[in-house]
């Protein structure tokens, strides 16, 4: 056992009651060499390049469960087409209210879709933020949540302002639809008829979504195509970031 005499007692102690200070009056240890000190930086940059924004099966199993629930929506669509068919070869009168309940489950699951796709898309957002954060430290020139605007927006900004980059309009175009939908449907559900003319002329010009008597419909390919929209900008983002790392790494224009 490891032990100091107690200068009081003149009693041997064992050397783990003691407090860090105990340690220092034993050993002092000089800052740690630069060479050893730019070694963990370097190792420590090279790790954060494997940290991935999105899980590595996220979109896959998006679109799994996408696929899933509209096979869903066009077998009860099915079933309940033949129920009233046999309702009319029968004739008597027609009960449709089935039609009520697989319309609602399909326009709640194209719209939870949109909504969790922006939420990826947020979150892995935050994730290369926070890389950049890491790689950057005191250099940061601000937060992302000191910018006005939206979550998206912010983030977008800072990234491209600390990385050096600008997001191609290509790949951000579709993800502006996106948000243009996921801000209809979060403010206003399916009823948008309290949105400005303008904000309608600009839902009725994306492809894929329709407004028919001031109700938001969405098709299945614009939700396949916001997916799709979203993986290109989190491997671009991510790539990017992966930049800045490897400038960080030899130390070429990281400020």
């Amino acid at each position: 056992m490891v032990a100091i005499m107690d200068s009081q007692s003149e009693l041997p102690v064992p050397l783990g009651i003691y407090n860090l200070a105990a340690w220092e009056l034993i050993m002092t240890l000089g800052p740690i060499p630069d060479y050893l000190r730019e070694g963990i930086r370097k190792n420590f940059l090279a790790g954060l390049k494997g940290n991935r924004s999105l899980d590595t099966y996220e979109l896959d199993l998006f679109q799994w469960f996408m696929k899933e629930t509209e096979e869903t929506w066009a077998r009860m669509n099915s079933e309940e087409q033949k129920c009233i068919q046999g309702q009319i070869d029968s004739g008597v009168e027609v009960n449709d209210s089935g039609a009520l309940v697989v319309e609602y489950y399909r326009k709640r699951m194209r719209a939870s879709h949109v909504m969790h796709l922006a939420s990826i898309l947020e979150g892995a957002m935050k994730r290369e933020c926070d890389r950049v954060t890491l790689v950057l430290a005191e250099q940061v020139l601000f937060k992302p949540s000191e910018l006005k605007g939206d979550a998206w927006s912010a983030r977008r900004a800072f990234l491209e302002r600390h990385g050096k980059f600008c997001v191609p309009d290509n790949l951000w175009g579709p993800i502006r639809n996106l948000l243009a939908v996921r801000n209809a449907l979060a403010h206003h559900g399916d009823d948008i008829s309290t949105l400005m003319e303008n904000e309608v002329q600009k839902l009725r010009k994306i492809p894929g979504v329709s407004v028919d008597n001031f109700e938001l419909s969405i098709e299945v390919g614009f939700v396949d195509g916001a997916c799709k929209a979203v993986r290109d900008v989190a491997e671009f983002l991510h790539a990017q970031i992966n930049e800045l790392i490897d400038r960080g790494i030899s130390q070429k224009g990281i400020a």
